[in-house]
């Protein structure tokens, strides 16, 4: 038995080296796929959330919220805070983020309100609007007089 000694130990040394290696980029390729798939669902959650904020706006905007109102600043909010959370843990761009969206255009517009008039300056508009429809008026009541003059004179003669 003396005669048949086999280096058991650099035999296995050297199969569990290469197991080590198959392992270890095994890990490697799995870790990467873990975390694509990571990625892909929380921007899928995204998604969804991004969504469900931008429904809530419209609904709003259907029961006749005004433009500027709390409610849309509200979710704008929120919709930002999403969206910087997903971008600062996996390191995208965030105005990639609101390229890829459009709605979220729509609920930045919400948020600034409708610029008004001054009440001074609907009184002045509608006192020269009533003026210069008055005026109009005048003017097309005397035309038809003036054509009437015109076909009378023309018949009678």
């Amino acid at each position: 038995m003396s005669e048949l000694t086999i280096d058991e130990h650099a035999g296995t040394t050297h199969c569990c080296g290469e197991a080590r290696e198959g392992l270890r980029s095994m890990g490697a390729r799995g870790i990467s796929t873990f975390n694509t798939w990571r990625k892909r669902m929380d921007q899928n959650s995204l998604e969804r959330a991004l969504a469900q904020i931008i429904e809530t706006a419209n609904g709003h905007r259907a029961k006749g919220l005004p433009k500027g109102s709390p409610a849309y600043i509200v979710l704008r909010d929120k919709a930002d805070a999403r969206i910087q959370a997903f971008a600062q843990h996996w390191g995208v761009d965030i105005v990639t983020i609101e390229a890829q969206a459009p709605a979220l255009a729509d609920l930045h517009e919400l948020c600034v309100p409708d610029k008004q008039m001054p009440a001074g300056v609907k009184l002045l508009a509608g006192l020269l609007g009533m003026i210069v429809s008055l005026v109009l008026l005048g003017v097309a009541s005397g035309l038809v007089h003036a054509g009437h003059d015109w076909v009378i004179r023309l018949i009678v003669r």
